[in-house]
């Protein structure tokens, strides 16, 4: 599966397959030490 970019400040990438064992994504973007939860 292709993965998809989204945003300008920030960009969210995403992997993984639909119908695979997992999905995930990786933000671009962030200051360091930004805290971010998966809430």
């Amino acid at each position: 599966m292709a993965g998809n970019t989204f945003g300008q400040l920030f960009r969210v990438t995403t992997f993984g397959e639909s119908h695979g064992g997992a999905v995930g994504c990786v933000v671009d973007g962030c200051p360091p030490g930004l805290k971010i939860s998966k809430e």
